[in-house]
């Protein structure tokens, strides 16, 4: 079993970037899905634990616009979600995740919490960290689980 903690625009709210780690201590990676990515540079995360990608805030970023992995019989795709136009729906990202064999798409960009499942991929959404949004994905013998959360008294901004 592996435990996601996953995050999105967190657009230096670093408070909250804080606190979401705090919430995330089980987590055994922790995944950042643009949008200041940079900002996790402040904390002193283990090497490996982190996974990032950049979103369309982060042009100095030299990490690849899309990551993708396996654990526990699951393969995940991570993009920030501007090149797919998750604004304005999710079909180009569950066929980019089709084509990838991944069953897990994790997304940012609109900064709305969002899963939404078509029975062969799951494209999800923390929401906007800046926000107090962020997920929990557990991960166990290819079945998915999550839970989306919000930091107690997060402000929106």
């Amino acid at each position: 079993m592996t435990r996601l903690g996953v995050m999105a625009d967190s657009h230096r709210a670093r408070r909250n970037i804080q606190k979401a780690l705090e919430k995330m201590e089980s987590c055994e990676l922790i995944l950042h899905l643009g949008d200041h990515d940079s900002d996790m540079d402040a904390f002193d995360l283990r090497p490996g634990r982190l996974i990032s990608v950049p979103g369309n805030c982060d042009p100095l970023s030299f990490a690849p616009p899309l990551q993708l992995f396996e654990r526990d019989g699951v393969r995940v795709l991570m993009t920030h979600g501007d090149a797919y136009g998750v604004k304005y729906g999710l079909t180009r990202l569950a066929l980019k995740a089709r084509e990838k064999g991944a069953r897990l798409a994790l997304f940012g960009h609109s900064h709305v919490q969002t899963a939404q499942d078509d029975g062969e991929v799951l494209c999800l959404n923390p929401g906007a960290l800046c926000n107090g949004c962020y997920a929990i994905v557990t991960l166990d013998a290819g079945k998915i689980s999550y839970e989306l959360k919000k930091l107690d008294g997060a402000n929106d901004l």
